[in-house]
């Protein structure tokens, strides 16, 4: 008999060992384990609800849905969405070094071009020359890849397009 209680409390205390360095969460008492409906069962298992681009919360009327994320180094480029519609990642092949530019109407949302201008290698007039031709009322995300800054001097003092209204 003793060596049965021995027996028994080392498998407790090795369980609890275990559950205290993995983290394991029990949540378990005699109650809730003979206690289970099937509501609870129900509740448990609906999935949260899915908004548009995977953001954490839905927009209010009139207003856009997007999520932007730069590239990480030039391993992963950047992905731009808007409204549940990607318009550039490295998935639809249409990203590149640089600065990777989607251009939107602001009252329709439609899109209106994507390009991307390498900062590194590349010259900054076409970049410039790009960023003046914006209309008004154009809505302009933007993400890097790679190299998005390395010209920022050659822009800056090229051009005085960050006075320039867009």
């Amino acid at each position: 008999a003793a060596k049965l209680v021995v027996a028994v409390a080392v498998f407790l205390l090795t369980f609890y060992v275990i559950s205290q360095v993995f983290e394991i969460k029990m949540d378990a008492s005699l109650g809730n384990l003979f206690a289970r409906s099937a509501l609870d069962i129900a509740a448990r298992s609906t999935k949260p609800p899915r908004y548009k681009c995977g953001i954490s919360k839905p927009c209010p009327e009139k207003h856009f849905a997007f999520k932007m994320a730069s590239g990480a180094a030039n391993v992963v480029g950047p992905k731009i969405c808007l409204e549940d519609n990607v318009l550039m990642s490295g998935v639809k092949n249409n990203v590149g070094r640089g600065i990777n530019v989607a251009l939107v109407n602001g009252k329709t949302g439609e899109v209106l071009d994507t390009k991307y201008f390498d900062m590194w290698g590349g010259d900054v007039a076409p970049f410039i020359e790009f960023l003046k031709s914006i209309q008004d009322g154009t809505i302009v995300l933007m993400g890097t890849y790679d190299d998005g800054a390395t010209k920022y001097v050659n822009l800056k003092m090229c051009s005085n397009f960050w006075n320039y209204n867009l």
